[in-house]
């Protein structure tokens, strides 16, 4: 059981973790940066189900890593109280942290930023357009900042993950 919660753990963090340092550092910037093509390339990954997928990943990875952790401690044992254990609960409350921002402020940010902007797509050109475009930058914005918060607190989950043993 070990063994197999320790795959899946890995697999789906990784996965959580890499997708998640991509979409802060490449793809929301790249997005911004082309505009209303952008828009849709965000529209082509929700309707593909992304921000659906990688928060119920995430799920998993707390999930598989917490259950690994019961274990570990083992009706009461007084692992809780080591370096290690307090180490990996560090990393536990920083994933938990960030799935909920990522979820709460990151996907609900980047929903409406896609739905104002198919608002604003069914707009005719003019100043009312671009006032809608303004808001889709400003919440787009507010996505961003969220995605980078939970990039830090996933950063401090792997390297909390990777030292525990050693502290």
């Amino acid at each position: 059981m070990w063994l197999f919660l320790r795959i899946v753990h890995i697999v789906t963090g990784v996965f959580w973790a890499g997708t998640l340092f991509f979409t802060v550092s490449y793809l929301m910037p790249a997005v911004r940066e082309v505009g209303s093509d952008g828009d849709k390339m965000m529209g082509a990954l929700r309707s593909r189900g992304m921000f659906n997928a990688v928060p119920m990943i995430a799920l998993i990875a707390i999930a598989s890593g917490l259950w690994m952790y019961m274990i570990r401690m083992g009706g009461g044992s007084d692992w809780a109280r080591t370096r290690e254990a307090m180490t990996l609960g560090v990393g536990t409350v920083t994933a938990v942290l960030a799935v909920a921002m990522g979820w709460f402020g990151m996907r609900a940010n980047t929903f409406k930023a896609g739905d104002l902007a198919a608002a604003a797509a069914a707009m005719p050109v003019g100043a009312e357009r671009e006032a809608k475009m303004a808001e889709v930058q400003a919440v787009s914005g507010k996505a961003m900042m969220f995605g980078r918060l939970v990039a830090t607190l996933l950063l401090i989950t792997v390297v909390t993950m990777a030292i525990a043993r050693y502290v």
